[in-house]
């Protein structure tokens, strides 16, 4: 009997409509994700669970090098000369960075420039000349004088001697001042990558029209490309392909690495390319690039593996295996497996941060400031060693003596960083030194450095200015004057303290920045604000593109994956727990099945944000979502059909979609749903765009729509957020009241507030979109407020209702923001709302005009404007000054006095000259003045359009 019954029970439910709908809705849904219908929703999804998962812990190795605001504005625009960031790259070796990654693309040669010592050499080569030329005449006077060239010979031997001796003398001088003045910046580039070491450079996996020597090409690629890499199933290859037609249309791929010089000395490349989604921003990468059978890394990714020392690769459909890594920080090598995406790619595992705020972060200006610290340090010892004092035996003091050793020491230093850029000569193609710095020379190098300042601090010690007082002192004794040894005491002094600022300075910014950059993994990008480098993650619409290779390290580093799986795991568990659910409850009450199904649903949800924010597995939830809760409401639709409890229904469907308050009132009183309104005391608002039909025709029907939607939305939602409530949209005009549904004392003071806000809303609206030229021109909106008695309600028929208000006073408020345009103004209240808005706790914080008594087209009785300017506390002083001033001359103009009204009013706009309702009574008083006014004007001005 129990088996027919459950055979009974399972036929029923396999014929009902329920399972029907289930089948139906399964294929559905499954079609649309065959296509990708919810691809974008899918990434939105993405980017929440994320946020909801721990964020990865950060290491405190990576570090930002950034040509930052700052640096551009104490360097110059960029791109710079290549010398800056080469002097950049040995400070950096000196304050014991790890490694060094370029976000910045070196395809190109770069001009020559201005060696640093470009006055010296020239000096030099002059004088060498000089002395050639001279040497040579000398010897044709010796020559004349001494009868071994007689007169008629002389013009010869005159011509022989330019030709052969001094015509070539100047050649070798030009020649010598061209070689020695100038600089080839890239190969000084070039020799500090190789003399910092570990430097990683970019190749571009497009054709990007650069062009190789067969031998540059072939020695790139032994150079950069890996060969430890198995991919026997051809994955990189095929992945690489789909992203080349996804994200550049086919584009011809290419190898284009970096200038070769500097490839030739740097420790490889990495390449720079980006997965975009189609939303437009990067939660992905691909790690490798197939190019002939050998491999190139990402930028971030190649440096890694040298860091790691990794034995091999191993590419499976869905993951990259590095086999035996050591990572930093442990003694025990261990595999990773970095979980890809169908198509090969690694999901970022992103901060949560912006940029500036995640990571370490540094300007380079910083290591400039060094260099420029030390060239005043020599320039300062210059200066003590040129004023050279004598003793009384005829020797220079001591002081001279010590700063002629300290340049002498410096000099040597320079010439010893000379020697050692000489021998970065780079590495053959299978990276090995052709010539390089021993680790002993290094240490020699930078203990030179060391031993250098060490003795200037001794140099500063030694109390020269103590011998140079003593020693002025006797020569003032024997006849000096007063004011000369005073001037050269001053100078001295002036000297030595700069001297010790400057020294002082110096070990303090080393000291810190050691702290900073020792053992760090650099990676230097532009992060300017002019920078176009930008891109958008999941957290950020704005990010600086240098950061995606820092989170890809990150992710790799602290082996934080996250995992994907494909959308139809979900969409088989959802179908089959709904399935199972829905078996489990036919027959039962309709409270049971909603109350099951609805748990079912919830629990569904819940294993997508778990599995995503525990163990890292995402499982595309949208489509499974939308098809549990779809078929949740179905169900609860069709058991609604055939159930009698109403109301029970009514508050537990509706309740998803409207507010509390709404539906709690629907269900208590379902008579509210009929047509009709009540009486109550509220405000209106009513905006209206300035000039909105010449603005529509300066551009297209389709731009003009989604203007107006972004535009409308962001007024709306300040309405909304000041618990207003949005009757209807009239074209560009929004009418809006505050004060209904749901009861708000405070009503006329919450709709000033919002048209405040509203206005502000649009300056920033106005020039964000003008910087991006979106728009034409600024869009300007007038704002009509009034306080009154209206009727709120349902109006309509039994087939179509609207929720709205109606009554003089909602006309008035239509009427308000018109008269807007009489007194170049924007925000315009009845004397009832300002009153009402003044009020109570409320009282003072909002700054208005007080205007003329208006009569307005369909309303005889006159009404007291106002005009709302903003926030007490926000108000600049002028304009608080300008309105005191409006107020003294509205006094004057009702008073009749319109030759001192008209000066107050032009002096209000003096004040605040982006008032114009100031001009606008000041030519009423000159107009007054020149026509009269009638004996019975009692100021009520009388309005003749709407």
């Amino acid at each position: 009997m129990a088996q027919e019954k459950k055979t009974k029970k399972s036929s029923s439910f396999f014929t009902s409509l329920g399972f029907i709908v289930l089948i139906a809705t399964a294929a559905v849904f499954s079609l649309l994700g065959v296509f990708g219908f919810f691809q974008k929703l899918d990434y939105r999804m993405y980017d929440l669970l994320l946020g909801l998962r721990k964020e990865p812990k950060q290491s405190e190795r990576i570090l930002f090098v950034n040509i930052d605001d700052d640096s551009i504005q104490a360097l110059g625009e960029w791109p710079w000369s290549r010398d800056i960031i080469a002097d950049c790259l040995l400070r950096i070796r000196e304050l014991g960075a790890e490694s060094i990654v370029f976000d910045v693309e070196y395809l190109s040669p770069s001009p020559r420039g201005v060696a640093p010592n470009a006055e010296e050499n020239m000096d030099a080569a002059i004088s060498a000349g000089r002395s050639d030329i001279t040497d040579v005449i000398n010897e044709l006077s010796e020559s004349v004088s001494r009868g071994f060239v007689s007169r008629a010979e002389l013009p010869a031997v005159t011509k022989d001697m330019i030709a052969n001796y001094i015509e070539p003398a100047l050649s070798n001088m030009q020649a010598d001042i061209a070689s020695k003045i100038y600089r080839d910046n890239d190969d000084y580039f070039a020799r500090a990558i190789q003399f910092f070491g570990n430097t990683w450079l970019t190749v571009n996996t497009r054709d990007v029209a650069i062009t190789l020597s067969d031998e540059e090409r072939t020695y790139a690629q032994k150079r950069i490309l890996l060969s430890n890499v198995t991919d026997t199933g051809g994955f990189i290859l095929r992945d690489n392909q789909h992203t080349s037609d996804e994200q550049y249309n086919g584009q011809k791929t290419g190898f284009a690495p970096a200038l070769h010089t500097l490839i030739a000395r740097a420790s490889g490349a990495g390449f720079t390319n980006v997965v975009i989604d189609s939303d437009g921003t990067r939660r992905r990468i691909e790690l490798l690039y197939d190019y002939d059978g050998k491999y190139a890394a990402q930028l971030s990714f190649a440096p890694l593996l040298r860091t790691l020392d990794a034995e091999r690769m191993e590419r499976t459909r869905n993951s990259l295996i590095v086999f035996n890594a050591l990572f930093p920080g442990e003694t025990e090598r261990t595999t990773v497996k970095i979980p890809l995406d169908s198509r090969g790619r690694m999901l970022i595992n992103w901060l949560h941060r912006e940029q500036g705020k995640s990571f370490r972060n540094e300007s380079l200006v910083f290591l400039k400031d060094l260099d420029f610290i030390e060239e005043a340090v020599v320039a300062t010892l210059g200066n003590i060693r040129g004023n050279e004092l004598l003793a009384p035996d005829g020797s220079a003091l001591a002081y001279t003596g010590a700063a002629e050793k300290l340049l002498k020491q410096y000099k040597a230093i320079d010439e010893k960083k000379q020697a050692l850029l000489a021998k970065c000569a780079g590495f053959n193609e299978d990276g090995e030194l052709i010539d390089g710095i021993s680790a002993g020379e290094y240490e020699n190098y930078f203990a030179a450095r060391e031993a250098f300042y060490n003795d200037i601090g001794l140099f500063i010690d030694a109390g020269y200015m103590k011998t140079i007082d003593d020693r002025m002192k006797e020569l003032l004794k024997a006849g000096l004057q007063q004011e000369q040894a005073e001037s050269f005491i001053d100078v001295m002094k002036e000297q030595f303290d700069l001297l010790s600022d400057n020294y002082k300075t110096y070990l303090q910014y080393v000291h810190d920045m050691k702290d900073v950059y020792r053992a760090s993994y650099c990676i230097i990008g532009n992060t300017a604000s002019s920078t176009t480098d930008l891109g958008t993650n999941p957290f950020t619409r704005s990010y600086p593109n240098v950061g995606t290779h820092a989170n890809v390290m990150n992710t790799i580093l602290q082996r934080d994956f996250i995992t994907p799986l494909p959308w139809y795991y979900g969409m088989i568990a959802a179908f089959v727990l709904m399935l199972f659910v829905m078996f489990m409850t036919y027959g039962r009450s309709d409270a049971m099945q909603n109350t099951v199904i609805g748990i079912a649903v919830f629990l569904i949800l819940s294993a997508f944000i778990l599995f995503m924010v525990l163990p890292g597995y995402y499982i595309p939830a949208v489509i499974p979502g939308l098809f549990t809760l779809f078929v949740y409401i179905a169900g609860i639709i069709l058991r609604f059909v055939h159930s009698d409890r109403e109301k029970r229904f009514l508050r537990r469907a509706f309740s998803t979609y409207l507010s509390k308050d709404v539906v709690n009132a629907i269900v208590e009183d379902p008579e509210k749903l009929s047509l009709g309104g009540e009486d109550k005391h509220m405000t209106a608002l009513f905006s209206d765009i300035k000039g909105f039909s010449s603005f529509s025709e300066l551009v297209t029907p389709t731009q003009l729509v989604s203007i107006l939607n972004e535009y409308l939305g962001l007024l709306s939602d300040t309405i909304l957020n000041y618990n207003g409530t949005i009757d209807k949209y009239i074209g560009d005009a929004i009418v809006s009241f505050f004060g209904a549904p749901i009861d708000l004392p405070d009503h006329a003071y919450r709709a000033c507030a919002a048209a405040v806000r509203m206005k502000q809303a649009e300056k920033l609206y106005n020039e964000q979109h003008l910087a991006h030229k979106d728009i034409p021109r600024e869009l300007e909106t007038r704002i009509g407020i009034n306080t009154g008695n209206m009727v709120v309600g349902n109006m309509g028929t039994n087939m179509k209702m609207n929720y709205t208000i109606m009554g003089n006073d909602v006309n008035l408020a239509s009427r308000l923001e018109g008269v807007n345009k009489i007194y170049k103004s924007w925000i315009l209240v009845s004397e009832t709302t300002w009153n009402e808005a003044d009020s109570g706790e409320h009282k003072g914080e909002l700054v208005s005009r007080r205007l003329d008594r208006v009569r307005v087209v369909g309303i005889n009785k006159p009404v007291q404007l106002y005009n709302i300017l903003g926030f007490r506390s926000e108000m600049p002083q002028n304009e608080l000054a300008s309105l005191d001033e409006f107020h003294e001359a509205l006094d004057k103009y009702l008073a009749r006095d319109f030759k001192k009204a008209g000066k107050m009013f032009m002096n209000a706009n003096k004040l605040n000259p982006a008032d114009g309702a100031s001009l606008v009574f000041a030519e009423r008083c000159k107009d007054y003045l020149k026509q009269g006014i009638p004996d019975d004007w009692d100021g009520v001005m009388n309005m003749t359009t709407k």
